[in-house]
């Protein structure tokens, strides 16, 4: 009897300890992959302190432009 309810009854019963199991696998791989993306924004990061690579940035992600040019944005959604 307090098998079972070690097994089945209690907070921390098997089912629970297989949920909690099953949670830290998808944390160790969302890590895993949180890990790759700061190795990528490192590698972007430092790419940027060329000058014509921040320009670039700057009018890909923000669009800036220069005073003597003309922008025009189409969307597609």
């Amino acid at each position: 009897m307090v098998l079972l309810y070690i097994i089945i009854l209690h907070d921390t019963d098997i089912f629970a300890l297989r949920n909690r199991m099953n949670n830290s696998d998808e944390l160790r791989v969302e890590i895993e992959q949180r890990k790759k993306d700061i190795e990528e924004l490192k590698i972007a990061l430092s790419d940027l302190d060329d000058p014509r690579a921040l320009e670039k940035f700057a009018r890909e992600h923000h669009l800036y432009k220069k005073d003597d040019e003309d922008l025009f944005t189409i969307s597609f959604k």
